[in-house]
């Protein structure tokens, strides 16, 4: 069996290498992170912890961190309570996307974004839809707004608007008259 060791010292007093797995596999860690800030590639993880500004997700034997201000808005609005424990706790195991956007070796920084993984995976997904729509395609969506010229409506991660006009046969003066915003 071959495992990655690091070398901490070519010979000790008693002659003998002195090898680390651990930094070894930490090494490579940090390899890994900035592999995926280069990339910027959009890494899937499970929240392993908090602390009173963010989230902690591990990278390999790394706990990165995503400050409170990188964290998904969606995430955002089911937060609740006064104290680290109220706010986070109840993540704690769930899946998270997340972008590696720091790396500082020195200092043992790991940030990460899921913010930012999150808005790559909305532009993919709307570039991916776009691609696919024909016209005279019937699609199911979600009324997320209302406006007196229409409605805009997503349809799997894409915004479209419907014209005042193509809301309905009969005549109506707003969109509201007809349609509702749904809410996640």
């Amino acid at each position: 069996m071959e495992i990655p060791v690091f070398v901490i010292t070519p010979e000790d007093a008693n002659g003998n290498v002195v090898l680390s797995y651990v930094r070894a596999r930490e090494e490579s860690d940090w390899l890994e992170a900035e592999r995926l800030l280069a990339s910027a590639e959009v890494l899937s993880s499970k929240i392993v912890g908090y602390n009173k500004g963010g989230l902690l997700v591990p990278l390999g034997s790394l706990r990165g961190f995503v400050p409170a201000s990188q964290i998904s808005l969606s995430r955002r609005a089911a937060l609740g309570g006064d104290t680290p424990d109220q706010r986070w706790g109840k993540m704690v195991s769930e899946l998270i996307k997340v972008r590696v956007i720091e790396v500082d070796r020195e200092r043992r920084r790991l940030i990460m974004s899921e913010r930012s993984a999150v808005q790559e995976t909305r532009e993919s997904l709307k570039e991916r839809l776009l691609g696919e729509l024909k016209e005279g395609d019937i699609r199911t969506g979600r009324v997320t707004s209302v406006a007196e010229f229409g409605a805009f409506v997503n349809i799997d991660g894409a915004d479209g608007l419907v014209h005042l006009s193509e809301i309905s046969w009969d005549r109506i003066q707003h969109p509201n008259e007809v349609l509702k915003v749904v809410r996640k």
